[in-house]
């Protein structure tokens, strides 16, 4: 009987710290991109890219009017670029640093290309505000 109680209570210490440290666990943010093609008639390349650790998402091909999205867990080394490319034109531009997150109103940033640059969507004025013009 004595070693039915020990075991009880082993058991309840067991489930009670067990669970008090699950809490504990860092919660894990990610963040949220999305690339809207509307190109007049034009294709759409999106490749992004990080360098520490690396990581490249490979070519996307986007028609008009398509979209491409993707996420990531937030980390202290993740900063992902992105390459848009059309014809002969590009841009290229950091896509996790805090002030792009701020420009976009949080962690779901909507990038919208059109034919006269990049524009990103600020999710709390639903506002898109011109970022980039392509290059050459």
């Amino acid at each position: 009987m004595r070693i039915a109680k020990l075991y009880c209570i082993a058991l309840f210490l067991v489930l009670a710290f067990g669970l008090s440290s699950s809490t504990r666990v860092p919660h894990v943010r990610k963040h949220y991109l999305k690339f809207i093609n509307n190109l007049s008639n034009k294709v759409l390349n999106v490749n992004c890219k990080n360098l520490n650790p690396y990581i490249d998402l490979n070519l996307h091909i986007l028609l008009p009017g398509e979209v491409y999205e993707f996420n990531y867990e937030i980390t202290r080394t993740m900063n992902f670029s992105c390459d848009l490319r059309h014809g002969f034109t590009s841009t290229v531009f950091s896509i996790g640093d805090k002030d792009t997150k701020r420009a976009c109103g949080g962690n779901h940033c909507i990038w919208k290309s059109q034919d006269d640059g990049v524009y990103l969507l600020n999710r709390r004025t639903k506002q898109y505000k011109f970022m980039y013009k392509w290059g050459k």
